[in-house]
């Protein structure tokens, strides 16, 4: 079974987002700021990790600095925003995000994403 890490802060976004990887079959473990994530990330290894940019105590983009530099993970790493500014996500692959995910998503498109970076 995939491990995905979601780091997201808003709770009803979380809950949203772990309950659609679940159902695919997914292991699921959450973090609500980069600090929690980061401590996480150094004790376990995931196949997936989402962050939202946006977060208390480390924002995402400290965060996939800090995981590329302090943190053996191989994972893909996915930036989450509902930034109007961040529409093709192009500034986040330039400070070493994997890719990038819009939100509000669309569930089916957000799901056939997920499966494409896991194989």
């Amino acid at each position: 079974m995939k491990h995905i890490l979601l780091i997201e802060d808003n709770i009803m976004n979380s809950e949203l987002i772990i309950d659609i990887l679940e159902i695919e079959n997914y292991s699921v473990s959450a973090a609500a700021d980069g600090k929690s994530a980061l401590d996480i990330l150094k004790k376990e290894s995931f196949d997936l990790i989402l962050t939202d940019i946006n977060l208390p105590k480390m924002d995402g983009l400290e965060l996939v600095r800090r995981i590329r530099e302090e943190t053996d993970q191989k994972a893909k790493v996915i930036a989450m925003s509902s930034d109007v500014e961040t529409k093709d996500g192009k500034q986040f692959t330039e400070v070493g995000f994997d890719g990038f995910i819009q939100k509000p998503f669309k569930i089916k498109e957000f799901r056939d994403y997920i499966k494409s970076l896991l194989g």
